[in-house]
């Protein structure tokens, strides 16, 4: 599995916006940060010293409005070989983030220690019903699935028409809550890439639907156009 090794918080922040649409740039949407973070071997205790240092200096930012993680449980196309957080933060807009890293970014770099990052994006939501950060997975039970895809060169159109096909009939299903689209804003090694999610009511619920798919036409065309980069099933934390 492909590792991102960190860099200069201040030059990470300069990738992001450098590559960004000037439309982007412009807008006022919120941006959601993704990150799929693997724990370094053992590494746990001071993993989770260093996340609730960080995350609790984060959360006081101004322009901050929601941080989650979530514990992932499962993996595709195989199992992860380390435990797997993934942590989501909220902004306002693209423009705050310069100065949010730059106040936090000594924390940032001792938390980064303790990990790697198998996957790392800024996005905006595509499409979906309204999307609330803040209760994503948030009840008892619920299951997180995040896609982080890379489309192949070439496939851009089949893949969208075989994943909205794919998707309207997923949404169909008894025990999904939703499923959303994002358009990858900035991050690291973005070329191509895409992020999906959907929650499901339970694990049990979750099954029954990944049993189906096994089968379904439209899952097989649909999974032949990317390569998962991240394809995480998780659990929310009460983790800071």
């Amino acid at each position: 599995m492909k590792k991102f090794h960190f860099i200069s918080i201040i030059t990470l922040t300069l990738l992001i916006l450098i590559n960004m649409p000037n439309e982007l740039k412009a807008q006022k949407s919120p941006i959601y940060e993704i990150a799929v973070r693997m724990v370094k071997d053992g590494m746990k205790n001071e993993f989770v010293s260093a996340r609730k240092n960080f995350i609790t200096k984060l959360k006081a930012q101004k322009g901050v409005s929601n941080d989650r993680e979530f514990q992932s449980f499962y993996a595709l196309p195989k199992p992860d070989e380390r435990e797997v957080f993934i942590g989501m933060t909220q902004y306002t807009s693209m423009d705050i983030l310069p100065e949010i890293q730059q106040q936090i970014g000594a924390d940032f770099m001792e938390f980064a220690k303790t990990m790697d990052l198998k996957a790392y994006v800024f996005v905006q939501l595509l499409e979906g019903k309204k999307f609330d950060l803040s209760k994503l997975a948030l009840k008892e039970g619920q299951v997180l699935e995040i896609a982080i895809r890379k489309v192949n060169a070439g496939q851009e159109k089949e893949f969208d028409e075989s994943r909205k096909a794919f998707v309207n009939w997923l949404n169909a299903q008894e025990g999904v809550v939703g499923s959303w689209e994002f358009k990858v804003v900035g991050g690291q090694g973005t070329e191509g890439l895409t992020v999906g999610m959907s929650v499901y009511e339970s694990q049990e619920k979750f099954q029954a639907i990944a049993g189906k798919v096994q089968t379904l036409p439209e899952a097989g065309k649909y999974f032949s156009t990317f390569m998962p980069v991240a394809l995480q099933y998780a659990f929310s934390t009460n983790n800071q």
